[in-house]
């Protein structure tokens, strides 16, 4: 009798823990408990870890919103403290931060607590208690259709020019003319040269001499 009152009693605390873990939603696999949704310590930086977006992206701060969403509506439920977590304090965060609370959230229900460190003395962590999954659940839903957020990612994605030509820029910038002090200053390279053969050996006679020029800046001469 014994025994059997003792297993009764583990199996109830058993289920007790599984059920309180299925419900734990820890962004950063650490130990929590039912109480909390928690996107924190650096809530940006594990969402683009989760899906990558590049810097400059058009509409970013909509982008992370609806990444955050998406997790959130997956894993949490109405009741749990919502924990985003912005490690740099960046204003960008907050402002996708305040999106997402409006989602979630009643608006006077949000707050905001410095998380500062020596390393970071402007981190902040904005938490508010979750009251409307089904609302953002819904929203999302909606967004998603006006325009899937992996289209976002892909269409605003910054545009990398090519790299100019350096020959086609020299044309543009220079032409093929020959100022008349660039024919001299080379005229004059070509005379030191020649006056270093011996008089045999110097081709006197008229030629065509071809040079291959630099597009340099006029050389001022006192």
């Amino acid at each position: 009798m014994h025994n059997r009152k003792f297993l009764s009693v583990m199996i109830f605390l058993f289920l007790t823990l599984l059920s309180t873990s299925s419900h734990a939603v820890a962004f950063a696999k650490k130990p929590t408990d039912d109480s909390v949704c928690d996107l924190a310590p650096k809530t940006t930086s594990r969402l683009a870890q989760r899906t990558f977006v590049e810097a400059g992206t058009r509409d970013e701060s909509e982008i992370y919103a609806r990444l955050a969403l998406r997790f959130v509506t997956k894993e949490c439920k109405n009741g749990q403290v919502l924990l985003l977590h912005s490690e740099d304090g960046t204003e960008f965060d907050g402002q996708y931060f305040r999106a997402v609370t409006a989602q979630l959230c009643s608006g006077s229900a949000v707050k905001r607590e410095s998380a500062a460190t020596q390393e970071h003395p402007h981190a902040f962590m904005l938490e508010c208690p979750i009251s409307k999954i089904k609302e953002a659940t819904a929203a999302l839903s909606e967004m998603e259709k006006a325009k899937p957020t992996e289209a976002m990612i892909a269409q605003g994605a910054p545009m990398r020019s090519a790299q100019p030509n350096r020959r086609e820029e020299e044309k543009k910038t220079c032409g093929d003319k020959m100022t008349w002090e660039t024919v001299v200053l080379g005229w004059g390279a070509v005379v030191a040269n020649l006056s270093r053969l011996a008089p045999k050996e110097t081709p006197w006679k008229t030629r065509t001499i071809r040079v291959k020029l630099n597009c340099r800046p006029p050389i001022s001469h006192y």
